[in-house]
């Protein structure tokens, strides 16, 4: 059997040494998506057994790239050099550039070498997965959701790992609003599998941007059984089951699930560290009080990470753990670093404008924080996220704003973050009613409660 001959499990031809090791390859990659436990050190035995296999050489710079650290990416450069000196296809080779792109953070070339993987080959799951998920962290939610409607009709019930194409396409029809589509999107991958972790994110989505918390916590609360028996992207569900229960002001059990699931121990992991920062700034926006050993876990954290992060949504939140701990020096070399990055990445540039206001927010200067936000506001989501996660930036805004006493400032922006959720004529009247509801506030309280959006 040649290489020419060798095929995944949908069709598309592998420079590989046998179908064995692609079946191999095929379950890795269901792994990969399933969120499940152990599929890098499958790889690395798959490689030391077939190092021939050049998309397994992709695959692992992929992974390392994913990290979001500088120091990985050496080590994704030496999986590139071992994947270039093979034999290897013309999709094959557009991976090659992907990863190349990626390394040399050249995000223009590397979409533009995965769009072309799926123009010839819509079936290609690992470019499908790793293009919109890079799109989602550069901000373009609607090329994200272009990306996933253009395969759309090359998937079918009958096309292995559908319930992959279907949890990845309901997350990107959800950040652009198309709820209904996202929600029949996410049920039908839990249909065929009911433990598809990003399936049910996409879910929760749906019900954070809707107000749906009483079904969110369900949906969460009977995940919970399960969850711990998944790769770190567990604390990012955990971290959603937290943001239902703060919006029905529960929160002495957000804090129990801060300690116990989402952020119990530090951990360097970028969205660990995304999860536990605005969780904690968001309990001391409401006036609880979480306590210095909280963000000491975090701050630790920072401390490795906080030079080293390539996903530059983080960066606010290694600068608020790291002020919140007492850090300031540590918190400056991350300006530093950013300064430096920004010289070749406007993303790095936009970073660092935002971390600066998290760290005038965190040292009680919040007309500064103020400021410096807003002067970038339209820029916010270029830094990529969803729209949940980027609601920290409205509510450090909201909260300046009312520590310096500017009622009709805080009105304002509270209305412009209920905008963010309005998509159809239902939504349009659930915000009309909450806007006349934010222009009668008057005090503190009536802010935090209007911080919280639950309709049920």
């Amino acid at each position: 059997m040649t290489h020419a001959d060798v095929v995944d499990v949908r069709g598309l031809p592998l420079s590989a040494a046998s179908a064995a090791a692609v079946e191999r390859f095929d379950a890795l990659i269901d792994d990969l998506y399933y969120y499940r436990l152990g599929v890098q050190d499958r790889l690395d035995a798959l490689l030391q057994e077939f190092p021939e296999f050049v998309l397994a050489h992709v695959l692992k710079g992929y992974s390392l790239m994913s990290e979001g650290t500088l120091d990985a990416h050496p080590k994704a450069r030496a999986h590139l050099l071992q994947a270039q000196a093979l034999p290897a296809n013309a999709r094959e080779r557009l991976h090659q550039e992907a990863l190349r792109a990626w390394i040399a953070q050249d995000i223009s070339a590397r979409a533009a070498a995965w769009e072309q993987v799926l123009v010839e080959w819509p079936l290609d799951l690992l470019a499908f997965r790793q293009h919109t998920g890079a799109l989602f962290w550069t901000g373009d939610k609607r090329h994200q959701a272009e990306v996933s409607a253009g395969v759309a009709g090359h998937w079918g019930p009958k096309t292995p790992g559908h319930g992959h194409f279907l949890s990845a396409h309901a997350f990107a029809m959800e950040e652009v609003g198309l709820y209904g589509v996202a929600e029949r999107c996410a049920r039908e991958a839990l249909a065929l599998q009911p433990q598809d972790l990003w399936a049910l994110h996409g879910l929760a989505h749906v019900f954070e941007m809707q107000g749906r918390v009483r079904e969110g916590i369900e949906l969460l609360g009977n995940a919970a059984q399960f969850l711990n028996g998944y790769n770190l992207f567990r604390g990012h569900l955990w971290w959603h089951l937290s943001l239902f229960k703060f919006s029905q002001a529960r929160f002495d059990e957000v804090l129990d699930l801060f300690d116990r699931e989402v952020y119990p121990h530090s951990s360097a992991f970028y969205l660990d560290v995304q999860n536990g920062a605005s969780l904690l700034a968001r309990l001391e926006f409401q006036g609880v009080e979480v306590g210095l050993a909280r963000w000491e876990r975090l701050a630790q954290a920072s401390l490795l990470n906080a030079t080293q992060s390539t996903i530059w949504f983080t960066a606010l939140h290694h600068v608020m753990a790291l002020v919140r701990s007492g850090r300031v020096s540590a918190a400056q070399s991350t300006f530093d670093y950013l300064r430096s990055a920004a010289t070749s990445s406007t993303q790095a540039a936009l970073a660092l404008e935002l971390a600066r206001a998290g760290a005038a927010f965190c040292q009680d200067k919040p007309r500064e924080a103020l400021e410096r936000m807003l002067a970038v506001r339209q820029r916010h989501g270029e830094l990529g996220a969803s729209h949940a996660q980027q609601d920290l930036y409205d509510q450090i805004m909201v909260m300046a704003a009312l520590q310096l006493g500017d009622l009709p400032r805080v009105r304002q922006l509270l209305k412009a973050r209920l905008s963010t959720r309005i998509w159809d004529a239902a939504t349009w009247q659930a915000f009309e009613g909450r806007s006349r509801r934010v222009d009668e506030a008057h005090d503190a309280a009536a802010v935090r409660a209007a911080l919280r959006w639950d309709t049920n």
